[in-house]
């Protein structure tokens, strides 16, 4: 039975690493955040030079969105499976050293011995990775058109029957 959580162990960590392959601009998963404050999970989503092509995955449709409508996109990037087999660690071994303090009903002190202490950090690791993997971190993706600080979208209208030029500068406080 050891042996099998083991292997289970391992192959939930060798299909973390092979996950999320992605190339410049094309991405299996997303999270689009529109300008409105709204956010769109989408699968297959290609970043083009204006649009944004992807599969929405509540209707299972394409769709394309213009990326001026666009403040952010996140993509999965790894899990938290450190982050969770510390949690899991330290909580555990914590439980262990307060079971440890109380004692039996005739008030004699509960002595453990150092293997109970270590299989309960190693079991609290153990919960704690699987938890980990299951919950993603996300990663900011950078759009061309805009800048890694602030960003100050600039709308530039030109009406040649008038002769005349519109420049249009929005900024959020």
């Amino acid at each position: 039975m050891r042996d099998t959580i083991t292997i289970f162990i391992f192959l939930l960590i060798a299909l973390n690493v092979l996950a999320q392959k992605e190339q410049d601009g094309h991405y299996r998963n997303a999270k689009i955040f529109l300008k409105d404050h709204r956010m769109i999970r989408v699968s297959d989503l290609k970043i083009g030079p204006i649009m944004a092509q992807y599969i929405h995955l509540k209707s299972n449709k394409e769709a394309e969105l213009p990326l001026q409508h666009i403040s952010l996109i996140k993509i999965p990037k790894g899990n938290h499976l450190v982050e969770g087999a510390l949690f899991g660690t330290a909580t555990l071994s914590l439980s262990a050293l307060l079971i440890d303090l109380d004692t039996d009903p005739l008030g004699q002190p509960r002595e453990k011995t150092a293997g109970f202490y270590l299989a309960m950090a190693g079991s609290g690791a153990a919960v704690g990775a699987l938890i980990g993997i299951l919950v993603p971190k996300w990663k900011s993706i950078a759009l061309k058109d805009k800048s890694a600080g602030i960003y100050m979208p600039v709308h530039l209208d030109i009406f040649p029957q008038t002769n005349s030029v519109n420049l249009k500068i929005t900024m959020t406080l």
